[in-house]
């Protein structure tokens, strides 16, 4: 009886050790718009400026924004607030760019990746969505509406 009580004891501490240590966050993190827990949001914000954030280690919020990238079960990028649909050349750097992006989040951040495709209603704004929309078929991202 004591060998049966003594193991019983020693599963519930194991259990509750792993709980507690087992204990995920559900960080949001947001690029280009304030939804999120944590945001990286700046007026006229170009891509090439969120990926030297990254690069630099910049703080948000009084956190490094690689151990947001780390950390965070869920990452929205809003394409609204940094593409310039100015010409069809423009879009290609700008698509260029963003692919660089989700390989730098990628490296950081193996979670959920969210992409708010742009909303603006005409032919370059279709053209940038669907090239988005392959970009995030090649990096397995979900694509939001």
């Amino acid at each position: 009886m004591k060998k049966l009580f003594f193991l019983l004891l020693i599963s519930v501490l194991i259990f509750s050790i792993y709980k507690i240590t087992n204990r995920k966050s559900n960080l949001f993190f947001s690029i280009g718009n304030t939804n999120g827990d944590f945001y990286y949001n700046k007026e006229d914000m170009h891509i090439s400026e969120v990926k030297m954030s990254i690069e630099q280690n910049e703080e948000i919020h009084e956190k490094k924004i690689q151990q947001l990238l780390v950390k965070s079960s869920r990452i929205q990028i809003d394409c609204n607030s940094f593409f310039r649909l100015t010409s069809y050349d423009r879009i290609l750097t700008q698509m260029n760019d963003l692919e660089e992006l989700i390989v730098l989040i990628r490296k950081y951040c193996k979670e959920k990746i969210e992409i708010i495709l742009l909303q603006e209603q005409s032919e370059l704004a279709d053209y940038s969505n669907k090239k988005i929309s392959i970009l995030c078929q090649k990096y397995d991202i979900i694509i939001k509406r």
